[in-house]
């Protein structure tokens, strides 16, 4: 049986349970390879009051020469956190040069949370990262993400503007637009656009807790890469997405977990584990 490839270009942070190490569990146990490209090594997140940082930058075209020396070739390509704006450029490159019409290039633009750019990353990261928004074919920005992609003013979340949002990234390439973490009502809503069909619509699951956690959005994007790599499509990969982070922080939650270290998704990885459609 086929097991799909898939490149993953994001950091490596040992504490706060997100980019690599949660991408690589999750696609693996969902039957999908990961073969990471580390953009950086963290102690921990970004989110602590301290990290120290690794910056991979000059590392990255050492590692995507062996690559090419050996000809692979990859089903899915899936980026995250990039470091600075020459990682950007070659991620542009490195999308460009190993990605072919059946290549599934997934983009999870890291940028900001809660109205703000992340101070951690350049102001000109969101100019950076629309270089590579044409060759996506599904794209998974946070609702700030989404505004600052856009230059929208950041208002309070809500769905009619996500889906404008949504529909204006798709006319810069990606055909599936998925805006993530939309608080209404005591759900999370993730809004979802489709250029094909000109389809709208939302998979939501139950806000629980009264903070959000480190490395939900990741998670997310890569049960959305693991589903649509094994033949799901957005809809049931979204729903499987939804399903696994709300049974994940409700154990986070019960247990008093800090919010930085992430949430329990190992004791829940049983649900990802779907014979193919």
């Amino acid at each position: 049986m086929h097991i799909p490839k898939a490149a993953v270009i994001n950091d490596l942070s040992g504490l706060g349970k997100c980019s690599l190490t949660a991408a690589i569990p999750i696609l693996s146990v969902m039957g999908v390879q990961a073969c990471p490209l580390p953009t950086g090594v963290l102690s921990n997140q970004t989110g602590f009051s301290s990290y120290a940082c690794i910056n991979l930058t000059n590392e990255m075209d050492r590692f995507i020469a062996e690559w090419k020396k050996r000809k692979i070739s990859f089903d899915g390509i899936y980026t995250g956190f990039l470091c600075d704006t020459l990682q950007a450029e070659k991620t542009a490159r490195f999308i460009a040069e190993f990605s072919s019409p059946q290549t599934l290039v997934l983009i999870d633009p890291v940028l900001g949370d809660n109205g703000c750019q992340y101070p951690a990353l350049p102001l000109e990261m969101k100019e950076a990262i629309q270089v590579f928004l044409p060759y996506a074919t599904i794209i998974t920005p946070n609702y700030t993400e989404a505004c600052l992609l856009t230059g929208s003013p950041y208002r309070e979340p809500n769905l009619e503007q996500a889906w404008e949002m949504a529909c204006q990234l798709s006319e810069k390439g990606p055909g599936i637009v998925v805006i993530t973490g939309i608080c209404q009502n005591n759900q999370v809503y993730n809004a979802v656009y489709t250029a094909e069909h000109k389809e709208k619509f939302f998979i939501s699951n139950q806000w629980v807790g009264t903070q959000g956690y480190s490395g939900t959005g990741d998670i997310l994007a890569s049960v959305l890469c693991g589903g649509l790599l094994k033949g799901m499509d957005v809809r049931q990969a979204l729903t499987l997405a939804c399903n696994f982070l709300e049974a994940s922080i409700l154990e986070a939650v019960t247990d008093g977990t800090d919010p930085n270290e992430g949430i329990a998704f190992e004791n829940h990885m049983s649900l990802l584990m779907r014979k193919e459609p």
